[in-house]
């Protein structure tokens, strides 16, 4: 049971006060790790202590803990059909289509904008001197495309799909560097360069489509990405346009930061 799905099955349990924080968790599921508590009750129209009381009747130590875990669900796979099953429908008027399936998983991929990965890899692009994009096989597509984008951008990035030039990079970088690893399962690997670039100093982001994946717990930050393969794995459907679509998204947050003469 997922946590939307447990405040719901709890809902006779609550208060009244309680009720307008889980009514309000449950249509805005994004606000409830953006905001503090006290921001969550106003705009919930109630008060704090409901809204900590809502956390602990639901089995966590307090908001902190409840915060966490909804961060965690809304950057999963899991938490598209939870949310936007019925507004894909409303949109789309095609059940089942190859359309709605990709809407549905771009959907999804809204609250990932938000989250502290997403900004932290945004951030250290922006910031790095140089960024290496490493993709191999069908991932080299995208790391191709990433960084032709920040090369629009009038940053300095190249795409790599060789293990031997990867490795021969950990002693041409710098601190001042990030490389960005793309891969669908973030496997062992990668553990091994990872490791050589964490030690050197190097700044690492890893774009993956598995959660505790082998690699992750190695890079500087990961990004997890819904895999629309695996929701829909009886179709001929392919993962690389949610890559590209993240690529777009990632994109438009570092030019925030850009001259607009640029574009």
């Amino acid at each position: 049971m997922n946590i939307l799905e447990k405040i719901q099955s709890n809902f006779d349990n609550f208060t009244p006060g309680e009720r307008l924080v889980a009514d309000y968790v449950i249509q805005c599921p994004i606000d409830a790790f953006r905001y503090s508590a006290e921001v969550l009750a106003e705009r919930s129209r109630t008060s704090r202590s409901n809204v900590v009381r809502l956390c602990q009747k639901l089995g966590y130590s307090g908001f902190s803990e409840f915060k966490y875990e909804m961060n965690r669900y809304m950057n999963s796979p899991q938490a598209a059909a939870a949310i936007h099953s019925g507004a894909d429908k409303e949109t789309t008027g095609i059940p089942g289509s190859t359309f709605e399936k990709y809407i549905s998983c771009f959907r999804s991929m809204a609250p990932l904008c938000l989250s502290p990965q997403f900004k932290e890899a945004s951030d250290l692009i922006y910031q790095s001197k140089k960024t290496v994009i490493y993709g191999i096989y069908h991932s080299y597509f995208t790391a191709q495309q990433l960084a032709f984008r920040l090369n629009r951008c009038g940053m300095d990035a190249g795409a790599v799909n060789d293990a031997s030039i990867m490795e021969s990079y950990v002693e041409i970088l710098s601190p001042e560097d990030t490389v960005v690893i793309i891969s669908i399962s973030g496997g062992k690997n990668y553990v091994e360069v990872l490791k050589a670039y964490k030690k050197k100093g190097v700044k690492t982001v890893l774009v993956t489509m598995t959660e505790n994946s082998p690699s992750s717990r190695h890079a500087h930050t990961t990004v997890i990405l819904p895999c629309i393969t695996r929701q829909y794995h009886d179709t001929v459907l392919d993962d690389a346009p949610v890559f590209y679509f993240f690529v777009e998204l990632l994109i438009d947050d570092i030019s925030r930061h850009l001259p607009r003469s640029l574009f």
